[in-house]
């Protein structure tokens, strides 16, 4: 029993880096693919205190949905391990697999979809060109809007994946 707990253990770990590895990824890379205003990445080598609170923003909000993900996983895990589930190691890697995708994409996509909806939301304010113009005080609150929504987001990925 211990050393099943052990190798337990060792998987949710080694899930947690990788997964926090790839949110990190993929909300730099979609948010420097997605917004057009300006070039990120050459923004934040000029020191753009703006665009990098934002984009620590997009990587912290969807952390936080993610987070909730990976909590089925383990449970997938450890039935899969006591072998208590009457299904073949495969199905339930596939259903471990469908869950940590489905919470990437949401984590990913909502935030920023959400940021996009705010931007349209606010028609007096042209968010994206204030940022790219180092606007420090149009980036927090930007950041407070993608940290909201990814707190609201998080219960809602949570119940959904527990629910599969």
């Amino acid at each position: 029993m211990f050393w099943v707990r052990l190798i337990i253990s060792l998987v949710e770990f080694a899930l947690s880096i990788s997964l926090s590895v790839m949110v990190v990824y993929c909300s730099y890379k979609g948010f420097v693919r997605l917004n057009t205003a300006f070039d990120a990445e050459a923004e934040i080598r000029k020191g753009n205190v703006a665009v990098a609170i934002l984009m620590a923003s997009l990587m912290y909000g969807a952390a936080l949905i993610m987070r909730e993900s990976i909590y089925p996983v383990t449970s997938i895990v450890t039935v899969g391990f006591m072998g208590g589930s009457g299904h073949g190691f495969l199905a339930l890697a596939a259903y471990a697999f469908g869950h940590l995708v489905l919470g990437f994409l949401l984590s990913v996509g909502c935030v920023q979809i959400a940021l996009r909806f705010f931007t349209m939301l606010s028609d007096d304010l042209d968010e994206d060109e204030e940022i790219g113009r180092a606007n420090i005080a149009v980036a927090i609150l930007m950041g407070a809007v993608i940290l909201v929504v990814s707190l609201f987001m998080q219960q809602g990925v949570s119940s959904l994946t527990k629910s599969l």
